[in-house]
């Protein structure tokens, strides 16, 4: 194996010429380079250079090395990598197109190293109006070390097969190390085609930082990091970035397969303009289609914000959608911001949904939910969704699983709570849900059911001025435990009386159980009518004046208890 130095006058720029070296020899084992008068490195179109180290020198010019299309990977290095001990930042651009990440134009192999901090890479189109982009692989044990990348697109629409922009892909075992990743989305029409940074196999993700900046145009996507196979998130630091122009999507870290979000730190900001979405967090929303599991929240921490500081846009959010596979919140903490404006999408937000029909669904597995309320009154406060949509099959539905989810109270004047809602056929599983009420005049959280859902064996904590709010659901709801502190129970009475049954334990911790009334125009409600709204097998421990609720029609609703019911009158002389 050879070793050579750049010349100090070389004849041209290429690598792949002899002539260039001192010895008169392509290097194989180590490159060294000081200072030159040619400083713009290329490589041959179809050459297949292979070194094992990169040496930069003390003195060492500030060198570019560049990378076109080419049928097999121009560079490879497969040694220690590239070490760089000048002041000077050296400078790697890959400016094609590719296929994907197994065409790449700069691979790394084996234990390679990309660098430390004075190393720069760029992964992108061969100009700014062409399209797709060049590909940097990570293959083996090999590391991006501490060098910082960029990777865009061009705003040409690329041909069908390939709708690949600027890539940086980690396979097999490699590492993002401790590098920094600034990505970009789509600059023309083709809204599939974007910046990416994508982990495969069991790659890492490390302790590298990443920046997936906000969508530009109309449709178009922001940039993006996928992981893929068993491959992890880390310790990764993660900042998607909400769109910039109307309908344009925010950055995005998507996990499918069987990946995992590690101990990685997620934020996912609003988006600045109007009509455009939030930076988001996804679960298994992309192919591969995977059997009876999906990817993981891990041990993450996902921060989703509202629109602030004249934010317009949509807020930023964690999707568990479950399209091609069974994702979990597993151990994952979420903290859901609320906005300083009122439509509800402005605000940060969690969504667990399925489209049936499928046999896929997603949990919260045992994930903590901190839902928060908005900033002032009128304002959209930070959410969990449970939802199911379409019609069709499905043996499973979308779950709270074992989590725990707070959803706390505005905290000045009318500011709504942050809110749990269930929708559909979901379930709250045997999670905990607990509504603080307000401070200062707010409102106090709420914990919601609509429709069909279940409240399975799940334990609801109220206090203060927070609901449970079951007035809208389709029948009856069963929990399992029912603990108040103060708290609100909002119920419809009628023909469907929208009553409570709590399975487990009732626990009264204030004076009185408050429930709120009302009635649809055409519901069946009618005076000196008992309505039994609550159902527990230990409610002879209580006493019907510990019960509290709001008139109906002028009158004030009269409590007794018979057996396990709970019933309600409002009684007209």
């Amino acid at each position: 194996m050879s070793t050579s130095t750049w010349n100090t006058q070389p004849a041209t720029g290429e690598w792949n010429a002899a002539t260039n070296w001192t010895p008169s020899e392509a290097p194989t084992n180590t490159a060294t380079f000081a200072t030159s008068s040619q400083t713009t490195i290329t490589f041959s179109a179809t050459g297949e250079a292979t070194v094992g180290n990169i040496e930069f020198t003390d003195n060492a010019s500030a060198f570019t090395f560049t990378f076109g299309p080419s049928a097999t990977p121009p560079l490879t290095i497969t040694g220690q990598g590239i070490s760089n001990r000048s002041r000077a930042q050296q400078s790697f651009i890959v400016a094609a197109t590719s296929s994907g990440y197994k065409d790449p134009q700069l691979k790394f192999i084996n234990s390679a190293s990309a660098g430390g901090d004075d190393m720069f890479y760029c992964a992108g189109p061969e100009t700014e109006q062409g399209y797709g982009g060049g590909v940097i692989c990570f293959c083996d044990n090999s590391t991006a070390g501490s060098a910082t990348f960029k990777v865009w697109t061009g705003a040409g629409t690329p041909p069908k097969h390939s709708t690949v922009g600027g890539e940086v892909s980690f396979c097999d075992s490699s590492s993002a190390s401790t590098a920094h990743f600034k990505i970009y989305g789509t600059l023309g029409t083709d809204g599939d085609t974007f910046g990416n940074v994508v982990f495969h196999d069991t790659a890492t993700a490390a302790n590298a930082t990443f920046i997936n900046v906000g969508g530009t145009v109309s449709g178009g996507d922001g940039g993006n990091t996928q992981f893929y196979g068993n491959s992890s998130a880390a310790y990764g630091i993660y900042n998607n970035y909400g769109g910039t122009y109307s309908k344009a999507n925010g950055g995005d870290v998507a996990f499918d397969a069987t990946a995992d979000g590690g101990h990685g730190h997620y934020y996912n900001h609003a988006a600045k303009a109007a009509g455009a979405y939030g930076g988001v967090t996804s679960f298994n929303n992309n192919p591969p289609h995977m059997t009876n599991q999906g990817a993981s929240a891990g041990h993450g921490t996902y921060f989703n914000y509202g629109a602030r500081e004249g934010e317009q846009g949509g807020g930023g959010h964690l999707e568990f959608s479950a399209k091609y596979g069974s994702p979990t919140g597993a151990n994952a903490t979420i903290a859901n911001y609320g906005s300083t404006i009122a439509s509800k999408s402005s605000a940060g937000h969690t969504v667990f949904s399925i489209n049936l029909p499928t046999d896929y669904y997603p949990t919260a597995g045992n994930a903590t939910i901190w839902n928060h309320p908005g900033v002032s009154e009128g304002t959209a406060a930070g959410f969990t969704e449970f939802s199911v949509y379409g019609t069709g099959a499905g043996s499973h539905v979308p779950t709270a699983g074992d989590g725990t989810f707070f959803n706390l109270g505005g905290y000045t004047p009318k500011a709504t709570g942050g809110y749990t809602v269930f929708s559909g056929t979901s379930s709250a599983g045997n999670a905990t849900l607990i509504a603080y009420g307000g401070t200062h005049g707010g409102y106090g959280g709420r914990i919601v059911f609509y429709g069909e859902s279940s409240g399975g064996t799940a334990k609801v904590e109220l206090f203060g001025n927070g609901a449970l709010d079951i007035g809208d659901h389709l029948k009856g709801l069963t929990i399992g435990a029912l603990e108040l502190t103060g708290g609100i129970i909002v119920t419809q009475l009628g023909t469907e009386t929208t009553g409570l049954t709590v399975s487990g334990e009732l626990t009264l911790k204030s004076s009185q159980a408050n429930f709120s009334f009302w009635k649809k125009d055409d519901g069946g409600f009618s005076l000196n009518t008992p309505y039994t709204i609550l159902t527990n097998a230990n409610l002879s421990m209580f006493t019907a004046e510990q019960f509290s609720g709001n008139s109906i029609e002028g009158v004030e609703p009269t409590f007794s208890i018979v057996g396990n019911d709970l019933q309600v009158s409002f009684l007209q002389a």
